[in-house]
């Protein structure tokens, strides 16, 4: 027996809040915004290289647009979800990671090349704000319906599970 119970209660506690806390992170988006009134039909894409996406890679399809840095560790998680997402879902749907950071484009597009992603990788322009707004946190999604209408906006991690929800409503398929 010790003499001092309430030290255990509190080590204990801590540890229950912390799985917890871990637990909400890992699984619960930390923001589900009402869809915005993006003019998301307006804007066009700039590759990590400069060059211009020729908008037939995108355009009349549901769209994930994905704001994200190579620092930030919630997004990359996320990478390895959003290109499956893509994968099974063929031609309906194109997955954009758009780098936020103007600094990380070299390391952005390297990583993604040594991790095998092949969904569209775009940089953030003013074009795109005008668009969607400046996220205020990393990750954030928008999910977008083939006539470019904001089906869901997500800041924080979003769950695969979810992707797959918000993905599908954006293609019109619940």
């Amino acid at each position: 027996m010790t003499k001092r119970p309430w030290l255990r209660w509190t080590i204990e506690g801590g540890m229950a809040l912390w799985l917890a806390a871990m637990l909400w992170y890992r699984f619960v988006p930390a923001r589900v915004e009402a869809p915005t009134a993006a003019n998301a039909k307006a804007f066009t894409l700039t590759g990590l290289d400069g060059k211009p996406i020729a908008p037939e890679a995108y355009k009349g399809k549901a769209m994930v647009v994905n704001y994200w840095a190579p620092w930030c560790a919630p997004c990359r998680l996320e990478i390895p979800w959003l290109q499956k997402l893509q994968a099974e879902n063929g031609g309906r749907l194109v997955v954009v990671g758009v780098v936020a950071d103007a600094g990380e484009y070299a390391r952005a597009a390297a990583m993604m090349q040594q991790k095998g992603v092949t969904y569209l990788l775009a940089e953030d322009s003013p074009e795109l704000d005008r668009a969607f707004g400046n996220p205020a946190m990393l990750p954030t999604s928008f999910y977008l319906t083939p006539s470019a209408h904001v089906a869901h906006t997500v800041s924080g991690i979003v769950p695969e599970y979810m992707m797959r929800r918000y993905a599908k409503d954006a293609m019109g398929e619940r």
